[in-house]
């Protein structure tokens, strides 16, 4: 099934009362064009996987154990950084185009919150 505005703004709104202030405990990237991040919400640890392959584009919560690569890419640590500790406020989709935001609440280098 393609993932076009209309599927992507259903599964925004699927996925938004699931994920609101959601708490990011890890950050994980098993292949080039995708993410797992491990988020606490509702009392249950979830895996959400966000794919952005041209062939295998997808946003879900999965259960299958993936395998990560034994040294985790410059990416994946640039999240880690920015985004383990922190919280996901929002899922907003661009109207009528195929863009997902995310919005997190996170603390800075200096220990201040901030958006991103």
């Amino acid at each position: 099934m393609p993932l076009d505005a209309i599927t992507i703004s259903a599964l925004c709104d699927e996925l938004r009362p699931q994920l609101e202030g959601a708490r990011i405990d890890k950050v994980q990237q098993p292949e080039r064009d995708a993410v797992l991040l491990s988020v606490r919400s509702l009392g249950r640890n979830r895996r959400l996987l966000i794919a952005a392959g041209a062939g295998n584009a997808r946003l879900h919560f999965t259960a299958e154990s993936i395998e990560n690569p034994a040294e985790p890419p410059m990416f994946c640590m640039l999240l880690r950084k920015h985004l383990t500790g922190g919280k996901l406020l929002d899922v907003q989709m661009e109207p009528g185009d195929r863009i997902v935001y995310f919005t997190f609440q996170c603390t800075n280098e200096m220990g201040d919150l901030v958006q991103d």
